[in-house]
C-alpha cells in the first residue's frame, strides 16, 4: 500500500524539521521509519543529507522518489521541545496526516518566546557566562557583556536582511578584534582574551564534532558535509580576527591582572544557562533542567581535567551529556535534545580550533606543551564525538522512546 500525500508531505517535512533540530544523519532515518511504522508504512525508506531528506516509497505501481530541502534557520529549543512532543503523539496515537501536517507548520512558524530585544540581551549575558569560565577577570566582564550585545545586535540585522549574513562571522569578528584590542589596555587585560566569549555562537564546534560522529557512523557524505562547512566558518571567523587586528594596529602589552577564583566559573556556568535559556528561547519550565544539566557536565569535565590533559576531560564531558540527556527526559523534563544541545555547546571545541589558527604563527603555532595548536583543536573535536558515541551506545539498551541527542551549528 502506498502512503497518501499528506502521510508523504509529513514525512518530508518532519525529516527537514530533525535536520533544523541538530539531529544526526544516521539517527534521522531511524526517526522517520518509527512515524512510518506508527501509521503502518513498511515500504518507506528514507536517505538524509544535511541539507535535506529522501523520501522513497517503493509499491506495485512503480517507486516514488521525492526530497524536502532544510534551508530554513536552525530550530530554536522551544520549537525543538514541541517538535519532539509531536513525534511522541503520533507514535503514540497517529493522528491524521493533514492535522500532523498541519501542527508541524504552526511549530516551524511560531514566533520566538522572547522579544527580539530580549534575545540580544540573552547574548551579552552568556557571553559574559562565558567570559567568566575561561577569563575570570573582573575588569573585563563590563568589556564582554559590550561586545555580546554588539554580537547580538548584528546576529539580529542579519536575520532580517539575508545579504548581510552572509559577511557576518568576517564583520562580527572584526568588529569585536577592533573593539578588544583598542580598549584593552584601559582595562589591563589581555586582548586576545576577549575574542572567544562573544564570538563563541560562531564558533563551529558543534559541527566539526558533529561532522566527526557522522563519519564514524558511515555517514560520509554528511559528516565530510559538515567538517568543510565548519572549517569554512573557523577560517571566516580567522580572516576577520586579523583584519580586525590590523585596523587596531599593535598594543602594548597587558600587566598581569588577578584572575577570579574557581568559584567564578561555576557562576559563569549558571549566566550562561540563563543566556542561553534567553536567547535560544528555551521552553518555559525547562531552566531548572537546563542548568543542572549544565554544572553536571561542566563538573564532569573539571573533575576529569584534574586527573587528566583537556582532551580526556573533553572526551568525559562528551560521554557524560548524553546519558544525562536521556535521565533529564525520563524524569519529566523537556526532551533530551533540549538540554543536550546547550550542554554541547558549553563543551565546544571550536574555541580551540579559532585560537589555533590566531597565534603568531597561524597554524602551525605551538602549544606550551609542544603540540601544534591545530593538532590539539582535531584531536578535541575527536574527543567529545568519541565521548558522544561511547555515552549514546552505553545508553542504547535501557532506551526506547528517549532521544539520542546530537549538536547545531552556533
Amino acid at each position: 500500500m502506498l502512503p497518501s500525500e499528506d502521510m508523504l508531505e509529513f514525512f518530508r517535512k518532519c525529516g527537514a524539521a530533525l535536520c533544523l533540530a541538530g539531529e544526526t544523519a544516521s539517527r534521522i532515518p531511524e526517526e522517520l521509519s518509527a512515524l512510518a511504522d506508527a501509521y503502518g508504512m513498511r515500504n518507506v525508506e528514507f536517505l538524509v543529507v544535511p541539507t535535506g531528506v529522501f523520501v522513497r516509497v517503493a509499491g506495485q505501481g512503480g517507486v516514488t522518489v521525492d526530497f524536502a530541502n532544510a534551508d530554513s534557520a536552525p530550530l530554536r529549543l522551544d520549537q525543538v521541545d514541541r517538535l519532539y512532543k509531536l513525534m511522541d503523539q503520533v507514535r503514540a496515537e497517529p493522528i491524521p496526516p493533514a492535522e500532523a501536517i498541519a501542527k508541524l507548520e504552526e511549530i516551524m512558524a511560531a514566533p520566538p518566546r522572547f522579544g527580539a530585544v530580549v534575545s540580544v540581551l540573552g547574548h551579552g549575558v552568556l557571553t559574559v557566562g562565558i567570559g567568566l569560565m575561561f577569563v575570570r577577570e573582573a575588569r573585563a566582564l563590563t568589556i564582554l557583556a559590550a561586545l555580546g550585545l554588539l554580537v547580538g545586535i548584528m546576529r539580529l540585522l542579519a536575520d532580517r536582511v539575508q545579504v548581510l549574513s552572509l559577511a557576518l562571522p568576517v564583520a562580527a569578528a572584526m568588529a569585536v578584534t577592533v573593539v578588544a584590542y583598542r580598549f584593552s589596555p584601559q582595562l589591563g587585560t589581555e586582548p586576545a582574551s576577549l575574542l572567544i566569549p562573544p564570538l563563541a555562537t560562531f564558533l563551529p564546534g558543534a559541527a566539526l564534532t558533529l561532522g566527526a560522529q557522522e563519519m564514524v557512523t558511515r555517514s560520509i557524505i554528511s559528516g565530510a558535509s559538515r567538517l568543510v562547512a565548519g572549517t569554512y566558518v573557523l577560517l571566516l571567523l580567522t580572516f576577520g580576527i586579523y583584519a580586525g587586528m590590523q585596523l587596531a594596529g599593535p598594543v602594548p602589552a597587558a600587566p598581569p591582572v588577578d584572575r577570579l577564583g574557581l568559584w567564578a566559573a561555576w557562576v559563569g556556568v549558571v549566566v550562561f544557562g540563563l543566556g542561553i535559556y534567553i536567547n535560544s528561547s528555551a521552553p518555559s519550565r525547562s531552566l531548572p533542567w537546563l542548568l543542572l544539566t549544565l554544572l553536571i557536565a561542566y563538573g564532569a569535565q573539571y573533575g576529569a581535567g584534574l586527573l587528566a590533559d583537556s582532551l580526556f576531560a573533553a572526551f568525559v564531558g562528551g560521554l557524560v551529556i548524553v546519558p544525562m540527556a536521556i535521565v533529564v527526559q525520563r524524569l519529566g523534563g523537556p526532551p533530551a535534545q533540549v538540554v543536550f544541545l546547550p550542554a554541547f555547546w558549553l563543551l565546544v571545541p571550536g574555541a580551540l580550533g579559532l585560537i589555533g589558527t590566531t597565534g603568531a604563527t597561524g597554524l602551525l603555532a605551538l602549544a606550551p606543551g609542544g603540540k601544534s595548536n591545530l593538532v590539539t583543536a582535531l584531536l578535541t573535536v575527536v574527543a567529545v564525538s568519541l565521548g558522544v558515541l561511547v555515552g549514546s551506545s552505553l545508553m542504547a539498551n535501557v532506551k526506547e522512546s528517549s532521544r539520542l541527542a546530537t549538536a547545531r551549528a552556533v
